[in-house]
């Protein structure tokens, strides 16, 4: 259901996980990717979208999704540059073409990275033919602003989290961020390739949100049985210091992810490619 607490509402689509192609998992459950969002965040007319999902098949059904709310979509934005998140630009695209795609200029460059990466090392391979063709860039979003009917959604720039230059929005009318993947939901994080820097400066991030107090945090990986608390924020950070904790005992990769797994046992995608890296 929409959820409003001014003359803006906001409403979430979320992705299932969903299997991929790769060795079998030494730990964990079969290679499979998390649940993946997309926000859509409206006034009585217009739209704003966030981030368009990786396959065809589920940006389609986002598509579908979208035009339900019935709303003239003025703008497309995309929080970071990793490719389930933005992959399915094409589809979302072709049903609404006159919609502005935005990203911050980071964003925009890492994107540009990705796509020089050979195909055999990119997230396409993965997927092959479940992942639409070529993807427009964004333009890069030199305000920081997205207007909408009045209100105004402002870019949060978060720095290095699960990857580089990522981004998160706050509609601060609504209570709301969109935290990207800043923030997890009752999902594992993709911790597997950080380095002890790393995560301090994604710590730093959650303790940006969290100093907005909003009332309501979408992240970009979750659970969809969970809903959208801004508690999200804490037990990410949680999450963060007892990957670091694990990290210092010099676990084996094994016990390192029985225990984190232990500790959350609730949580889905108990994957070796977030806890352990694709490396």
């Amino acid at each position: 259901m929409p959820a409003t607490r001014s003359a803006l509402s906001y409403d979430v689509f979320t992705a299932p996980e969903k299997p991929f192609r790769a060795p079998p998992s030494k730990v964990g459950d079969p290679p499979a990717w998390d649940p993946t969002t997309s926000t859509l965040i409206f006034g009585d007319r217009d739209a704003v979208l966030v981030d368009p999902l990786m396959t065809v098949a589920e940006a389609t059904a986002l598509a579908q999704w979208v035009a339900l709310h019935d709303r003239n979509l003025t703008t497309i934005y995309i929080t970071h540059g990793h490719g389930d998140h933005y992959l399915g630009l094409p589809v979302v695209l072709e049903r609404f073409p006159d919609a502005q795609v935005a990203a911050a200029p980071g964003t925009v460059q890492h994107m540009q990275q990705q796509d020089n990466f050979p195909p055999e090392n990119s997230i396409r391979a993965l997927f092959l033919d479940q992942v639409a063709g070529d993807v427009p860039l964004p333009e890069p979003l030199e305000s920081r602003e997205i207007p909408l009917e009045g209100s105004v959604i402002r870019v949060i720039e978060t720095g290095h989290t699960d990857t580089v230059d990522t981004t998160s929005l706050h509609a601060p009318d609504l209570g709301l961020i969109v935290s990207g993947d800043v923030a997890y939901n009752h999902c594992h994080m993709y911790v597997g390739d950080t380095t002890a820097d790393g995560r301090a400066e994604w710590i730093a991030a959650l303790d940006q949100l969290a100093a907005l107090n909003p009332d309501s945090v979408v992240c970009g990986h979750k659970d969809p049985t969970q809903g959208n608390p801004p508690s999200v924020l804490a037990e990410s950070r949680g999450y963060l210091e007892y990957y670091g904790q694990l990290r210092e005992a010099a676990l084996s990769d094994e016990e390192l992810f029985d225990a984190l797994v232990d500790r959350y046992p609730d949580w889905v995608s108990r994957q070796q490619f977030l806890i352990l890296g694709v490396g």
